[in-house]
């Protein structure tokens, strides 16, 4: 499986985005981090990706290749061993960290993840078990 870096999500879209709906998006983070505005390498990589992004999805040859590439990972990740597919209210705050949620996979072990990483509304995130081969879903 390749680990695909997301363009959709990295400029706040969805592969039903109009290209007017992309280019705006790419203007708006592009102005919010470019390295004339921030001076941070944080925002310099991410102004990177936006850049990157940007450079796919303008163009509809590189776009309609990208979205086979994309659908084929969605396809592979479909062949994982998944445990339950679960809705983000059904995470427990961990006890021992308060920026960590959880959910018990059957075998003992816990699905664990970032609240940052479920912040952003209607994403489906593959998360492994610390114990076992299984999967979990979150839908935000």
């Amino acid at each position: 499986m390749m680990d695909l870096m997301n363009y959709y999500d990295i400029l706040g879209c969805t592969k039903e985005s109009t290209f007017e709906d992309i280019k705006c998006a790419y203007r708006a983070l592009a102005l919010k981090f470019h390295p004339d505005k921030n001076t941070t390498e944080f925002d310099s990589i991410k102004f990177q990706y936006v850049l990157k992004a940007w450079h796919v999805l303008r163009d509809p040859k590189l776009k309609e290749e990208y979205d086979a590439i994309l659908k084929q990972e969605e396809l592979d990740l479909e062949n994982i061993l998944i445990y339950a597919k679960i809705w983000v209210n059904e995470l427990e705050e961990m006890d021992n960290n308060k920026d960590m949620l959880s959910y018990q996979c059957r075998c003992g072990g816990l699905y664990c993840i970032e609240k940052q990483h479920i912040q952003k509304k209607n994403q489906m995130i593959h998360v492994p078990c610390s114990e076992c081969t299984l999967f979990t879903i979150i839908e935000t």
